[in-house]
């Protein structure tokens, strides 16, 4: 892989191990659309490049993201951004990182809110240090977050409960509830987050190539990634709409 250098993103390589790690700390990790149009340039790299066979994403020891750009999307919502475009990376970036074909986990420190929530979930796995809040304050503004996802892991009716009333930081999910709900896959101390997850990817990428591929395309299938998942995103540009149009 290239050296290429981002300015919102670090991309490093540990051996078939690459670690994207987000590098907005003034901002929360806050994903732009500069940043996630890095990440999407840096999967697209990872993924042709053979000797990687695992990807990490990491938000720091402070914070994963605090999801979507407040400014840009203040701005879609006042009229003066670009709303179109918005949808659009919006949903280009959801699909990349869904449709990402090699292993992909979430290491998190922190909190993962909104937008972070949801990207969190989208990874194939995910590992937490204990103290980590999650929840979806977006839904206060009258935005939706992606439910699907959740579904997949919790059931419905639990679903339903998080994307709905964990809206305030009363109601966040913590990481040792997120972990005993399977939202998350291991639970770990402050400072072991992305060790513990190296290791983890290091342990999976030891089984054939092609088993965990083939694993990995199956939960593809099980998502019905065209059809669910563009409902889902279409869903979210009407509750989008919705706060236009007030």
């Amino acid at each position: 892989m290239a050296n290429k250098e981002y300015q919102f993103i670090l991309v490093e390589q540990k051996g078939k191990i690459a670690i994207i790690k987000l590098n907005r700390p003034e901002k929360k990790n806050a994903l732009s659309e500069s940043m996630r149009a890095e990440i999407i340039e840096a999967l697209d790299s990872l993924k042709e490049e053979k000797r990687v066979k695992a990807v990490v994403l990491y938000g720091g020891e402070e914070v994963f993201t605090a999801g979507f750009d407040r400014d840009e999307v203040q701005a879609v919502i006042q009229g003066t951004g670009d709303y179109q475009h918005f949808v659009d990376s919006n949903h280009l970036f959801h699909q990349k990182i869904f449709e990402f074909p090699k292993l992909l986990i979430a290491a998190i420190n922190g909190y993962a809110l909104a937008g972070g929530f949801d990207l969190a979930v989208i990874c194939h796995l995910r590992i937490a240090s204990k103290g980590t809040l999650f929840g979806h304050p977006e839904i206060r503004f009258g935005a939706c977050p992606l439910l699907f996802p959740y579904i997949t892991l919790v059931g419905r009716g639990k679903a339903l409960e998080i994307t709905l009333n964990t809206g305030t930081r009363e109601t966040f999910l913590t990481a040792e509830e997120a972990y005993r709900l399977n939202i998350i896959n291991k639970l770990v101390e402050k400072g072991e987050v992305l060790d513990e997850t190296i290791k983890m990817a290091k342990q999976i990428i030891q089984s054939p190539e092609h088993a965990v591929s083939q694993l990995l395309q199956v939960n593809n299938i099980f998502f019905d990634q065209v059809k669910t998942f563009d409902d889902e995103i279409e869903s979210i540009v009407r509750s989008m709409s919705g706060l236009l149009n007030k």
